[in-house]
């Protein structure tokens, strides 16, 4: 369905704005002929890998978690997770990055930890004080009689027609 409006010309035109502009042949030459890490980081879509000198085309939606989702990301396996992407510049590799990360996370997990202990052992000393022999009062409550006979006879546990309980009328 075609504009009657617009040529075929500008139509081509329009069209080619929305199409991929590189294919990845031209996007591995243009990341390939940057030689240093500074001018990798700085061309779009591309990684530095520090031990071969290379710069590496990188189009993941997180360039950091590239080495997770491609091995081969960079020339030499090992080098994989000393892979620079742009956000964080030459000096910091993915794995100081994601490193970082996990235990910046893991060290707030644990301090929320003991926090929400600590404030859980105040609430039981201070309701202990408050409360004193409270375990004592705890046989009292018959917690298994709180639904007693009647309400287990009422509802579904009553037939459906009245009357109509095995012996009543003589059937078995």
């Amino acid at each position: 369905m075609n504009a009657p409006w617009l040529s075929s010309d500008e139509i081509q035109a329009l069209r080619a704005n929305f199409s991929q502009a590189e294919d990845q042949d031209e996007h591995f030459r243009r990341c390939w002929s940057k030689q240093t890490c500074h001018n990798c980081l700085a061309a779009s879509q591309c990684s530095w890998c520090p031990f071969t000198w290379s710069c590496v085309p990188n189009s993941h939606k997180i360039p950091l978690l590239a080495p997770a989702y491609d091995e081969n990301v960079c020339p030499h396996w090992a080098e994989r997770w000393e892979l620079r992407t742009r956000p964080l510049g030459c000096q910091v590799s993915s794995i100081t990055s994601i490193t970082s990360i996990v235990s910046i996370t893991s060290t707030l997990v644990f301090v929320l930890l003991v926090f929400f202990i600590v404030k859980g052992v105040r609430w039981f000393r201070h309701y202990h004080k408050t409360h004193p022999r409270w375990w004592r009062q705890l046989h009292r409550y018959r917690w298994y009689r709180i639904i007693t006979l009647r309400e287990l006879r009422e509802g579904e546990y009553e037939p459906l027609l009245p009357g109509s309980w095995p012996g009543r009328d003589g059937s078995p």
